[in-house]
This record gives C-alpha cells, sequence and structure tokens, in this order.
C-alpha cells in the first residue's frame, strides 16, 4: 500500500482544473511544422500541516508542524506518434518511514504511443492506470481519506481508451514497490467512466500478487468509486469511497542482521486486513478566484477495532473508526497560481493545511 499521502495526491479536483485551464501553458522549447514537440512544465509548492498529530501514524516524526514543501520540473513532447516525458520531484519524505530529508527523485520516465486519437498506449515509470482517478469525487485540497492505490511505479504499461463518454484504463507493474521500498509483487489496476457534461463516475479496481516471505505485504484487492455532479454552474458535489482486503505479515524473523541498517527479515502468517473508508465533498466557486470546499470522511480499519483478533495493540484516542471533516478556502491570484487553506475538525491526523503553489 502507497503511504505518500502527502505529496502524491495533494493534486485534488481544484488543481486538476486549474492545470487543465487554457490559460495555463508549458514553456515551449520546441516546435515543428509537423506537429513534434518538446516542452517545459513544472510546479513549485511551499507549506505543510500545522498541528500535525503523531498518534496517526501519517508522519514521519512527532512534531507540530510537518514540512510539505515540493517542487516538479519536467519536459514532455511528442515525435510522430510517440510520445515522451521526464519528470523530477524534489520533495520532503515526510510520511511514515520517511527519512525527513528533502530528497530528488525521477518520479516519471515514459514513453508513449498514440495509436489513433482515442487509443494510447505508454511504457516506463509512470502512473497506474487508478492512480489517475483514486480522488475523482475529492474536491478538497489533501487531508481527506486515501484510497492507497499504488501510486507510480517502475515497469510499469498502461493503456488508455476513449468510447465516447466513457473512458477505459488499464495497467500492469511487474515488483511493484511501496513508499518505503518494501516489495508488493506484480500490480494489475485499472479504471472505467462516464464522463458527461454533469454527472461523472469512475470505477477503480487493483489487485496486488503480494511478495509473502520478501516483505510484510501479502496480496491485496482493492475497490474504489468516484463521481461528481453539478448541482449549477458554481455548485459542485462528489463521492469517494473504497474497500480493500489486504494481506499483512504478523510476524518476521531475522535472518541476516549483519548489516543493522539493512538487516534481512523472513515475513509469514500472512493474514487479510478489511479497511474502508469513504467522504462526501463540495465545491462553491464565488468568483474565478475564490472558492470554498469542504468534506465529510469516515475511515474503519480492521486493527483498529479491539473486537478483531488482528487488533494493533497500540491505543487509539478513535477506536475502531475514525470520522472528520474539512473546510477550506482556495484563492489564486493568477491562473496558474492556487494559495490554500485548509481546516480540519474530528479525528484528522492534523489541525491545519496551507500551501501555496506556481504551475508552469
Amino acid at each position: 500500500m502507497n503511504i505518500k499521502t502527502a505529496n502524491k495526491t495533494a493534486l485534488a479536483v481544484c488543481i486538476s482544473t486549474l492545470l487543465a485551464s487554457t490559460s495555463l501553458q508549458a514553456a515551449n522549447i520546441y516546435q515543428n511544422e509537423n506537429g513534434d514537440n518538446l516542452n517545459l512544465y513544472g510546479e513549485v509548492g511551499v507549506g505543510g500541516h500545522f498541528g500535525a498529530n503523531f498518534e496517526y501514524g501519517e508522519f514521519f516524526k512527532d512534531q507540530a508542524y510537518i514540512d510539505d514543501s515540493f517542487a516538479t520540473l519536467g519536459v514532455k513532447g511528442k515525435n510522430g506518434q510517440l510520445v515522451y516525458r521526464l519528470e523530477l520531484d524534489f520533495e520532503r519524505e515526510n510520511w511514515k518511514y520517511g527519512s525527513g530529508d528533502m530528497v530528488l527523485s525521477i518520479d516519471k520516465m515514459f514513453i508513449g504511443y498514440a495509436l489513433n486519437d482515442y487509443h494510447y498506449v505508454e511504457f516506463g515509470l509512470t502512473d497506474t492506470a487508478f492512480d489517475d482517478y483514486d480522488k475523482w469525487g475529492d474536491f478538497t485540497f489533501d487531508t481527506t481519506v486515501e484510497t492507497g492505490e499504488a501510486g507510480d511505479q517502475d515497469a510499469t504499461v498502461k493503456y488508455e481508451g476513449t468510447y465516447g463518454s466513457f473512458k477505459l484504463g488499464t495497467s500492469y507493474s511487474y515488483n511493484a514497490k511501496s513508499s518505503s521500498g518494501s516489495l508488493l509483487g506484480d500490480v494489475v489496476n485499472g479504471y472505467f467512466g462516464y464522463f458527461g457534461s454533469r454527472f461523472s463516475a469512475v470505477v477503480g479496481l487493483e489487485g496486488r500478487g503480494g511478495a509473502e516471505g520478501e516483505s510484510k505485504y501479502g496480496k491485496q484487492k482493492l475497490a474504489g468509486l468516484g463521481m461528481r455532479f453539478a448541482v449549477t454552474d458554481n455548485f459542485h458535489l462528489g463521492f469517494n469511497g473504497y474497500i480493500e482486503d489486504e494481506d499483512i505479515a504478523q510476524t518476521k524473523i531475522p535472518t541476516d542482521i549483519t548489516d543493522p541498517n539493512n538487516s534481512v527479515h523472513l515475513y509469514n502468517d500472512y493474514q487479510t486486513l478489511y479497511r474502508k473508508g469513504a467522504l462526501i465533498s463540495g465545491k462553491y466557486e464565488f468568483t474565478p478566484q475564490w472558492e470554498m470546499t469542504g468534506s465529510a470522511n469516515y475511515e474503519a480499519y480492521e486493527e483498529w477495532d479491539k473486537d478483531s483478533e488482528f487488533w494493533d495493540t497500540k491505543e487509539h484516542s478513535w477506536g475502531s473508526s475514525r470520522t472528520w471533516g474539512t473546510l477550506g478556502v482556495n484563492f489564486k491570484p493568477t491562473p496558474s497560481s492556487i494559495i490554500a487553506l485548509e481546516a480540519n475538525a474530528g479525528d484528522a491526523a492534523q489541525d491545519v493545511y496551507a500551501y501555496t503553489r506556481i504551475y508552469f
């Protein structure tokens, strides 16, 4: 399960809408009369989580403020029917088991081929198919229910197709890894969605082969659903939810502790843990520059339940499930920038999330 909760899923609907704006253009480096091109794009963001609560297990360290600064620089281009992309991320490893340091990594590196105007395939380090739509019904910026799909993976092949108002995508990743580098095994996921003028819905599925013996992650099955409905041109409602069965090793035996910083273990006694979560969210656009967002969230993990034989003996103040709400304000001073403030109430992992991002 990918647990990069901060940097990999913060681009919710309000951000994707911003990026889709026709006024936001990448810097053109090269353009040929036959349509071949090379473009430079990126983003710079500064902000983070205020009033962070380490008890929720989302952050690398127990401190009141968790920095979430982030930058991306990428190039993308077209050469005949081939497309290509290289994207570098400079991000803080602030998630659970992260180092807390700012690190530079290759986030995407793939080559794609446009079969025609409606069908497309790509190969390399890229988003898995379900990752493109796992937060489809969420209009908030961050701090909400996380679906937990595989995210970006090496050695991935992906297909996407358009069939009128319907879209289909599927991907296969060989020897996928978690955000901490643990082996997940092969991952297959995909989505099928309807995209109308006022209503849209996307169903996503994921299956994981697991890495029994080599890491704590065994087999997994995940299903998600996202929906949006435009009540008016300014008022939008959304729903996002998931259910997951994930096999997790309950014991591990050290087999090589020669290097204490890189010890080797044999994992066993895999048991299926059940998890589910859902949210209802909304967005109201007052002006092109100002909008308000909100959400109500619910999440339950089997290991939180004292009645489960797999109960995590670490006490959780929220019990067998947790509920929380968010209320946010987004200000877009320019078509390619956003200043976001999102407050949380209830069983949330932080009190406030504040962020400024500039895109180019």
